[in-house]
């Protein structure tokens, strides 16, 4: 009689064992067992070679140890072997190269919808269109996108469109001396939503007063409401070691005034806020303060519909100066113009990180306008823009 030989896979040899012999039977003998390797989207399996019947004759050297499949159930067995390190490694790159593919191509999609809507929807040319395109697929809002590539398109050839757009919101990003970096004293109130980094932000102002301008520098807080805020601020203020004081009305604020007169730069933390009436009161509180200037921090990675919905909470402060913060976060960095045009007062700085001071940086106009519609002109590698 002779033998039948069948192979049989499994995610490890004691599921390819439970096949083997629900095929076969307990008096099937495996011949041979191996690992078979997976790849991108396709784990490794245990292959088994197994045979019933007379066994088929092999060389000495080749003839395997028989291993009986016993009916009493599959015998222990080790599971697949583990892939080198540099299989690991190869698995990960290629994954890594998969999801990098597919987001570029998810953005490719996105830009060609976004060009065909443009062009029939808006009635755009296709030079125009594309602009448009560009825009909202860096976060600009599309009301918005639309706005600056018809005022471009009615000031400019259509060949100078993506020039013309440029101007437009050079014209509508205003940049201004970041507060590290004025001569004079200043008092300076950071207000915002919650979790938009306004402590971080001011601490990195401090260490760049500090380091970069040798200034005199002094912190306040009237932020009473948040769990742990003092305590942050107080780190700050002992790492930097300047001092650090808390005021929880207009008298403490005006006594905390009064203690850092003689400060070059004195920067008041304050809580974030969501309902109408808090912002009010507390933008009340530090307006109480000669000469300070409110600096709303928004953050970039809200989303352009959130940040016209914060600058239409807090235009009623009216604030003096934006401050941008988490760039780096931002899918779409094109969103700040969101709050720019609503409240039209000048950028001082930008965050892109957590680092203290590191990650924060005074912008200049050109690189608010890359911020946002990209930069069509990059300099020659090697050269500064």
């Amino acid at each position: 009689m002779n033998a039948t030989v069948r192979t049989f896979r499994g995610a490890d040899s004691a599921q390819a064992l439970a096949a083997a012999k629900k095929a076969l039977g307990p008096d099937a003998v495996v011949l041979d067992a191996r690992t078979v390797p997976g790849g991108v989207l396709k784990r490794a399996e245990v292959e088994l070679t197994v045979a019933l019947g007379p066994v088929p004759a092999l060389a000495p050297a080749e003839r395997p140890r028989p291993r009986p499949v016993r009916p009493s159930g599959p015998p222990p067995a080790a599971g697949p072997a583990a892939p080198s390190a540099a299989a690991q490694e190869e698995l990960s790159s290629d994954l890594r190269r998969l999801v990098k593919e597919l987001g570029e191509t998810r953005s490719e999609l996105r830009l060609v919808a976004l060009q065909t809507r443009a062009a029939r929807e808006l009635e755009l040319p296709p030079s125009a269109a594309e602009v448009f395109s560009a825009l909202t697929a860096r976060g600009v809002e599309a009301t918005l996108a639309e706005e600056l590539v018809r005022q471009a398109m009615a000031s400019k050839p259509l060949e100078g469109v993506v020039q013309g757009v440029r101007e437009l919101v050079e014209e509508r990003l205003l940049p201004c001396r970041a507060p590290w970096l004025h001569g004079d004293r200043q008092v300076v109130a950071l207000v915002g939503p919650t979790g938009v980094g306004k402590t971080t932000t001011l601490a990195k102002i401090a260490a760049r007063a500090i380091l970069e301008t040798k200034k005199k520098v002094a912190l306040v807080t009237v932020d009473v409401y948040r769990i742990g805020a003092q305590e942050q601020l107080a780190r700050y203020g002992e790492i930097m070691n300047v001092p650090v004081l808390v005021a929880r009305d207009r008298s403490e604020l005006a006594q905390a005034m009064e203690r850092v007169r003689d400060a070059d730069l004195v920067l008041i933390d304050t809580a974030g806020r969501s309902a109408p009436e808090d912002v009010a009161r507390q933008a009340e509180l530090v307006r109480s303060v000669p000469g300070v200037l409110l600096h709303l921090v928004v953050s970039a990675a809200s989303g352009a519909l959130e940040l016209a919905a914060v600058a239409e909470r807090y235009r009623a402060l009216r604030p003096d100066r934006l401050v941008f913060s988490k760039v780096d976060e931002s899918a779409g960095p094109g969103s700040i113009l969101s709050a720019a045009v609503r409240i039209a007062r000048p950028i001082a700085c930008i965050t892109d990180g957590q680092r203290v001071p590191e990650d924060l940086h005074p912008v200049s106009g050109r690189e608010l306008v890359d911020l946002v519609a990209g930069n069509p002109y990059p300099p020659p590698p090697g050269r500064n823009p």
